[in-house]
């Protein structure tokens, strides 16, 4: 009866509403539910809808029935207004309702405890091309905003795993354009100022919507969605991958240097990015250079980052970008246009993680970087080292350029892209000479 009553319902509203249900004398206790956040008004949907699943109990799912077609009549209400203009999206009052209509729907994706909950699924799923829509509207408005996303984040959370084939693509299609509409009017828009320690966490949280959007993604391409839905009927893990790298290539432009700093965030992110790298390196390759070369750059501060598991993530995913291109040759494009792209991530590897002490939290990674580095130019990767050496005192110089040599055997380098028994040996071999080279520059050189 109240789903569609605003805080800035008038009392006229509310009794004409009430007694459309017969509920005249319950005015007062209507009056305070309304008043309640609508947070607090979407926790008291999941708690009755999971209290009123059993659908062995009539009365129960009369009442289910009636909270879920409550919520539908009011968001179909508030569609047909907005495509018929009778309201403009900016009006206050189509913007409150908005709110609650999206917030609402979150509490019923939040109510995956329910018994037989796949009903919650089939009500929801028909509904996220019109939800997905509303982001177009109310981009600029982080209320809304933020609420949409956190209802897809949840919604695929709790629910991916049941969807069939054409529920996934309904979902995937619907998230697509959820992301393209956030990303145009975010991209522009959001600035990171730098603030104190104290006043990180506080600030972090200015930024809830972005961590949202990542989360999205993430569950959108877990490891068990794809692998079920492999199956004959099931979508084909291609369309998963395609939205996440579409939605990636969303969420790119928005992740600074600024929002890097944030551990949260940053952790989210790199956790996405690493797993994209290093599963389907072949559709990094192929992103717009503008769009590589921001995903590159977040990949260069975060392998110095002083979380062990960003950098390693980060590493590794430089490593599996060289090791695309050594065996496919898939930078072709942009190495033509900016023939630096390896020279830039040669450069600093070496002097911001390989010759700092925090190389040693991660070593082996570092040197899994190195060497398909190293190998894809060994002419171009020399001149990174001979720039390098420059910089450091003359009389040492020299025992930095034999360490280089001792360390970089071209037949070594020859099988960087070996697989099996004769690559595995050869990455084990390296790991071993990699950490004798750091011990030995670390003995006499760590460049500031």
């Amino acid at each position: 009866v109240t789903t569609d009553l605003t805080h800035n319902s008038s009392t006229v509203e509310l009794e004409a509403a009430l007694q459309t249900k017969g509920l005249a004398s319950s005015t007062v206790m209507a009056r305070g539910y309304q008043r309640l956040p609508y947070e607090e008004r979407s926790r008291i949907l999941t708690s009755i809808l999971v209290a009123t699943s059993n659908k062995q109990d009539p009365s129960a799912t009369a009442m289910f029935q009636e909270c879920l077609a409550s919520v539908q009549r009011t968001f179909a209400r508030l569609v047909q207004a907005l495509r018929s203009k009778q309201i403009a999206s900016e009006d206050l009052r189509a913007k409150e309702m908005a709110n609650v209509c999206v917030v609402m729907y979150g509490g019923i994706a939040r109510a995956s405890e329910a018994d037989d909950n796949d009903r919650l699924a089939q009500f929801i799923t028909p509904a996220l091309t019109e939800l997905s829509g509303l982001m177009s509207y109310y981009a600029d408005d982080l209320s809304v905003c933020e609420q949409l996303l956190r209802l897809f984040r949840d919604f695929t959370e709790q629910f991916v795993i049941m969807l069939d084939k054409e529920q996934s693509t309904i979902l995937f299609n619907a998230s697509a354009e959820l992301l393209k509409s956030y990303s145009a009017q975010h991209c522009a828009s959001r600035v990171v100022k730098k603030v104190s320690s104290e006043a990180a966490l506080e600030e972090e949280q200015e930024y809830s919507d972005i961590l949202c959007a990542i989360q999205l993604l993430i569950h959108l391409g877990t490891k068990d969605f794809i692998d079920i839905c492999s199956i004959e009927g099931g979508v084909d893990s291609s369309q998963v991958t395609d939205i996440i790298f579409f939605g990636l290539q969303q969420v790119i432009p928005l992740m600074t240097q600024g929002l890097l700093q944030f551990p949260t965030l940053c952790s989210h992110y790199f956790s996405l990015v690493g797993f994209m790298m290093d599963t389907y390196p072949d559709k990094v390759c192929v992103l717009p250079y503008e769009l590589f070369d921001a995903l590159m750059e977040s990949l260069l501060f975060g392998m110095s980052q002083v979380d062990t598991v960003v950098a390693k993530s980060c590493l590794q995913g430089i490593a599996g970008i060289v090791k695309e291109h050594l065996k496919n040759d898939t930078l072709s494009d942009h190495l033509a246009s900016h023939p630096d792209i390896f020279d830039k991530c040669s450069s600093r590897l070496l002097k911001e993680v390989v010759f700092q002490p925090a190389v040693w939290d991660r070593l082996e990674t570092a040197g899994m970087a190195v060497l398909p580095l190293a190998a894809v130019n060994i002419q171009r990767f020399g001149a990174v080292v001979n720039s390098l050496t420059q910089q450091v005192p003359i009389e040492q110089q020299p025992r930095v350029q034999s360490a280089f040599q001792t360390l970089l055997q071209a037949e070594m380098l020859s099988k960087v892209s070996s697989g099996g028994y004769e690559g595995r040996m050869n990455r084990l071999r390296f790991k071993k000479d990699f950490e004798v080279f750091v011990k030995e520059i670390h003995s006499f050189l760590v460049i500031k």
